[in-house]
């Protein structure tokens, strides 16, 4: 599955929807980078990078 073609969640800032399988292997290629959590309306998993998110990513 490609991340960019997943189903995106209108709850979450429109995230993708992934299984929590697809979520780890994602986890793991990003060298952890990227975190996994729960969808709090139910739909399945999302990703996030909390580091971009709060304003402190490397360029």
């Amino acid at each position: 599955m490609r991340y960019s073609s997943a189903p995106r969640c209108s709850a979450c800032e429109h995230r993708a929807i992934l299984e929590r399988a697809t979520a780890d292997r994602l986890v793991a290629e990003s060298g952890e980078i990227l975190v996994t959590y729960d969808c709090p309306e139910g739909n399945g998993v999302h990703l996030c990078n909390p580091d971009f998110e709060r304003g402190e990513a490397v360029r």
